[in-house]
């Protein structure tokens, strides 16, 4: 929303300002059992592209100029659209989506001032088998005939593994609380709620398939490591536009993600993954986001099943596209 929008940077700029503690005198906060302490509430809303955009080619990270030229005209883009006079639409016309007050548009650089969010390989892409893309085309040209082409996102049952930490258009607001025994991330969108075991337990059997997959968490010194494995098929690596080319791609089977959560200063929790689903892609690759902590954030109920008109009205409009020989694709 541009209220959140325009607070998260009235709060950047202050943590921006204020004298940085030394790298020697912070320490990592812990919990009274002694783990790392990652509680909080987060948010990865980023400028940031998840993809490095084609034309830059080689060129890994953005100058300090760059990032201050891309920042401004971010914040330019959003007074304009916001001061920008409401349009009625006539019968039969496009109404669109979303204005302006729902999004969460990304106002800042990552500070590593890269220019994508995936980090490896190093061209910045990810190496997407042309049978991957193949099958996401499908699905995107069905996805008004049958509600089992439409994304999991849409049908609200979830965003995924790793696809909820992935930034999208808005409700980029992550709470993680922790126990001895787990960590739990509970994702603003949908209300996906992630529990982690960090106890030791034996994982569940191989031929059991979940949508988010299982889970088993570990300490490495300061650093949580997450491993992921037994996915159900059934799922998207990435739900939403945000993604780009990625949006679509489906979840095999083999799929395993090792995720790295790491508090590095009182304010960000670097978020790293790496994703092997050789069904899928032609190597490893991995996403690298900081999660930034905003005292004055707050989490709103997301009622998706409850509202969730989106898919009836899509496919009953589509058929009634086909009744009156109109083209129904998307």
């Amino acid at each position: 929303m541009i209220g959140r929008t325009t607070l998260a940077l009235a709060v950047a700029i202050p943590l921006l300002a204020a004298p940085a503690l030394a790298a020697d005198d912070w320490q990592t906060p812990r919990t009274p059992w002694g783990h790392p302490d990652l509680q909080g509430l987060w948010t990865n809303t980023t400028l940031t592209p998840f993809e490095r955009p084609a034309e830059m080619g080689d060129k890994a990270f953005l100058t300090e100029e760059e990032v201050a030229q891309a920042e401004a005209a971010r914040q330019d883009m959003i007074q304009s659209r916001a001061e920008r006079p409401a349009q009625k639409a006539e019968a039969g016309q496009n109404v669109g989506a979303y204005n302006l007050h729902w999004l969460e548009l990304g106002t800042r650089i990552v500070g590593s001032r890269r220019t994508s969010l995936v980090v490896d390989p190093p061209s910045g892409r990810v190496p997407v088998r042309p049978e991957a893309q193949q099958v996401r085309a499908d699905n995107l040209v069905k996805m008004f005939d049958s509600y089992e082409y439409m994304s999991v996102w849409d049908r609200c049952i979830t965003r995924g593994v790793p696809g909820h930490l992935f930034p999208a258009g808005y409700n980029n607001n992550y709470r993680i609380a922790q126990t001895p025994q787990y960590v739990v991330i509970y994702s603003e969108m949908i209300n996906d709620v992630r529990f982690i075991p960090v106890d030791g337990r034996e994982r569940i059997p191989g031929d059991l398939h979940l949508w988010n997959g299982d889970s088993r968490g570990h300490w490495d010194g300061d650093t949580l490591v997450v491993e992921t494995r037994n996915f159900s098929d059934k799922g998207w690596i990435a739900t939403s536009g945000s993604q780009g080319r990625i949006k679509g791609i489906p979840v095999s089977t083999e799929l395993v993600t090792v995720e790295r959560f790491t508090r590095v200063d009182e304010h960000t929790v670097d978020w790293t993954v790496t994703i092997d689903d050789p069904a899928n892609y032609t190597d490893t690759w991995t996403v690298n986001i900081p999660l930034y902590f905003d005292p004055d954030n707050e989490m709103f109920e997301y009622a998706c099943h409850e509202g969730n008109w989106a898919v009836y009205n899509t496919l009953s409009g589509a058929r009634h596209l086909e009744e009156t020989g109109e083209d129904s694709s998307p």
